[in-house]
């Protein structure tokens, strides 16, 4: 492996500079290229679409707002998954001094039906195959949601974003020691959770 592969060039570095200086378009460019990652993050940290949706919006609208700040320490990724986890980590603490019942209305949409992650639409040709994926996918999301957040993000960065440990301990200002310990912790639980069911 090359010193390219390890290191890719910062491919954000000119949209970042040119939205500093007041470019919308270049932010625009930004969003679009992290925009998957970052509802990806969201959605595997709070199970539910809609609201990674909002979470995504506000994620890149903190983004906007402290642009001005970043000074190029860290890749620009680097510093956005920062935001991201933080952001979602203030939003389930935020989620979890809800009274429950409200919690639970907000979850399946005030009323009997199923919660919105296990009613999306899946239009494909093997209606078998898809069930089957859509089950192991609701029964991972739910062991994701029964870990404790620091442990689930740590999954989400490292298993679902591919990230690496050096960047997970800088985006979380955290040490790569602490990364490591709380990863193996996390997938252990996880596979506890999941061993009766896969």
């Amino acid at each position: 492996m090359s010193e390219t592969d390890r290191h890719p060039p910062d491919d954000d570095r000119d949209p970042v500079a040119r939205a500093q200086a007041g470019d919308t378009q270049a932010f625009e460019v930004l969003v679009r290229r992290h925009q998957r990652w970052v509802f990806t993050l969201a959605f595997r940290m709070v199970g539910d679409a809609a609201e990674a949706e909002d979470l995504a919006q506000e994620i890149f609208l903190k983004a906007y707002r402290g642009l001005a700040g970043f000074r190029g320490a860290a890749r620009f990724s680097t510093w956005l998954h920062s935001i991201a986890s933080h952001h979602c980590l203030n939003a389930l603490e935020g989620r979890n001094r809800q009274p429950l019942h409200h919690r639970e209305r907000e979850r399946t949409g005030g009323d009997d039906r199923p919660p919105r992650l296990e009613r999306l639409a899946n239009g494909g040709p093997r209606a078998d195959t898809l069930l089957e994926q859509q089950e192991r996918a609701r029964l991972v999301q739910a062991a994701l949601a029964r870990l404790k957040s620091d442990h689930r993000l740590i999954v989400v960065l490292r298993d679902i974003q591919g990230m690496s440990y050096e960047a997970i301990a800088e985006a979380l200002g955290i040490e790569l020691g602490t990364v490591r310990s709380r990863l193996h912790r996390a997938r252990m639980e996880l596979k506890g959770l999941l061993a009766p069911h896969l």
